[in-house]
């Protein structure tokens, strides 16, 4: 039995080293050779939507006392924030409510507790970038006596980068083709694609400490100029990077 074993192994032996190189590695395809490209674009766009923080920042001998007078005023804010906002169109939510502690040194070294102090936070997002300055105004007219953030963005953002993806690739496709000739050889197909897309949101850092002129009912007086704000221009970068197959 062992004999004819060896007997058909050294016959599959002679048959194989006889066969066509060709007839070997047939059905075994080699990788074709590709040319990797990418591409990106980045596009300008006016802001659609506003984000402005307000702070309510009070302090008092004890917790409970300073927790009802910064809610006083906060209220009172939200209130007259409402007042001048589309309730369809914009939402005004409280972003951080905090106590803490203000301690100090006695002449002994003992470190006590000297008052408490407050902090609200208070954001209004809207898509009237225009009334921006108005929200300021009638915050700080309200009690605020901050603003922690205004940053403003673009809604819709996928769209722009789903109407730029097809548009950069073709580009990518012609260098592609352009490459595969000047190599003597040309594009068959692509291997992958790969996408992203990511916005940079125009952002104005700085706080608000000035007290605006104030009318009897507590709004902003028609004699005050209102807070200066320039939006600028919120950025969207698209970048594609494609593998085409060459032979």
């Amino acid at each position: 039995m062992k004999k004819n074993y060896i007997l058909i192994a050294l016959l599959l032996v002679c048959l194989t080293a006889f066969m066509p190189a060709n007839a070997i590695s047939e059905g075994v395809k080699k990788e074709a050779g590709y040319i990797s490209l990418n591409k990106s674009i980045t596009k300008e766009l006016e802001p659609n939507i506003a984000n402005v923080t307000f702070a309510v920042e009070n302090t008092a001998q004890n917790a409970q006392k300073a927790s009802v007078e910064n809610n006083e005023v906060s209220n009172k804010i939200i209130d007259a924030l409402k007042l001048v906002t589309d309730a369809d169109k914009d939402v005004i939510k409280t972003r951080g409510f905090a106590i803490r502690p203000v301690y100090t040194t006695t002449k002994n070294g003992e470190r006590v507790i000297k008052n408490y102090t407050a902090v609200n936070s208070v954001s209004v997002e809207t898509k009237d970038i225009n009334k921006v300055s108005k929200l300021i105004d009638t915050a700080i007219a309200n009690g605020a006596n901050r603003t922690e953030g205004l940053s403003y963005t673009y809604e819709n953002d996928k769209s722009v980068c789903e109407e730029q993806y097809p548009i950069l690739l073709k580009d990518l496709k012609s260098q592609a083709n352009s490459i595969a000739l000047a190599a003597g050889t040309i594009v068959e197909g692509i291997k992958q694609v790969s996408v992203s897309c990511s916005m940079d949101s125009s952002i104005s850092n700085g706080r608000f400490y000035m007290a605006k002129a104030m009318a009897a009912d507590g709004a902003v007086s028609e004699t005050a100029a209102p807070t200066p704000v320039e939006a600028g221009k919120v950025k969207v970068r698209v970048y594609v990077n494609a593998d085409f197959y060459v032979k």
